[in-house]
């Protein structure tokens, strides 16, 4: 698993950061729902456990504030009309990853599907030709590359030579 400090990318780390805010509320859920048993197994007020509950929660709301503070991002208006525009972002499209682990897809048609739509002809394999994509996705709370190969076909150049000769 990647550790956070070795993410170079903002992409991933703002994925990996959504995932750890959903994995902690669904924490929260589980320690809510075990402190209430707890309190109950225990035969104290669940209004008690529910209080001290609420209370661990805005303790964490606090540091997160403090952590990241809502005023350092915020600018008034009057100040965004003294900064010059933006600069035109000057890149677009997908970041390599060439840290992560890589799972490899390979997609073949099969023989009902080998039939060129134009000629008629049989598609057959073009050895060593793929169109690929790669895939950035999440496996068990992990992040790995699948490279998707797509096999590539062509129809056989002595078909298509007979086709364009009969048409002459």
């Amino acid at each position: 698993m990647l550790r956070l400090e070795e993410i170079r990318d903002a992409d991933t780390l703002r994925q990996v950061a959504v995932l750890l805010e959903r994995e902690n509320h669904r924490l929260h859920d589980r320690l809510q729902q075990l402190t209430s048993e707890l309190a109950h197994l225990r035969g104290q007020d669940a209004a008690a456990a529910q209080t001290h509950l609420a209370f661990l929660r805005e303790l964490l709301a606090q540091r997160e504030r403090a952590l990241f503070g809502d005023s350092s991002e915020k600018r008034s208006q009057a100040d965004e009309g003294l900064r010059p525009p933006p600069a035109p972002p000057t890149g677009h499209g997908p970041k390599a990853q060439p840290t992560l682990p890589l799972v490899e897809q390979r997609h073949t048609l099969s023989d009902a599907q080998r039939t060129c739509p134009q000629c008629g002809g049989t598609l057959m394999e073009w050895q060593g030709q793929t169109e690929d994509a790669d895939e950035v996705t999440v496996v068990e709370r992990q992040f790995v590359l699948v490279r998707h190969r797509r096999q590539t076909y062509r129809v056989a150049v002595t078909a298509v030579w007979r086709r364009r000769r009969d048409h002459r």
